[in-house]
């Protein structure tokens, strides 16, 4: 119970979170978000919903800054990327509506779900299984 307390009540733990966070958004662009977000919901107790609209901006503002470390080790192609971060605006626009209609406990059981599925499906691709 001690150690529980001192996680969620410690204010250098934010500090450590955020660290966390944006070392594995900008080594691994994965990862990062499911750390913010497990930490907010679970030691924090925030709100599902605003912890997920949290996590988008944090991360946001992460992977901008994370790309200023990037752009001298590969050119950006413009023609992939350009359609990307179109269709990826686009969709988060609709993702956030959708989100908002599904409960948190369904929201959370789906994360964890995605999370899981997309550890087994890396874990066999990187055995060339």
């Amino acid at each position: 119970m001690h150690v529980f307390f001192t996680f969620t009540n410690n204010k250098n733990m934010i500090y450590l979170v955020g660290f966390l966070v944006g070392i594995l958004n900008s080594m691994f662009a994965a990862g990062s978000g499911q750390v913010l977000v497990f930490y907010l919901i679970y030691f924090l107790k925030l709100e599902t919903h605003k912890v997920r609209a949290l996590s988008v901006a944090v991360l946001s503002i992460s992977s901008i800054f994370a790309i200023f470390g990037y752009r001298n080790v590969i050119n950006f192609d413009y023609k992939i990327i350009t359609p990307l971060i179109v269709i990826a605006c686009i969709s988060g626009i609709i993702g956030t509506k959708v989100m908002k209609k599904i409960p948190a406990n369904v929201l959370n059981l789906i994360s964890g779900i995605l999370l899981v599925i997309l550890t087994v499906f890396k874990f066999f691709q990187e055995r060339g299984v």
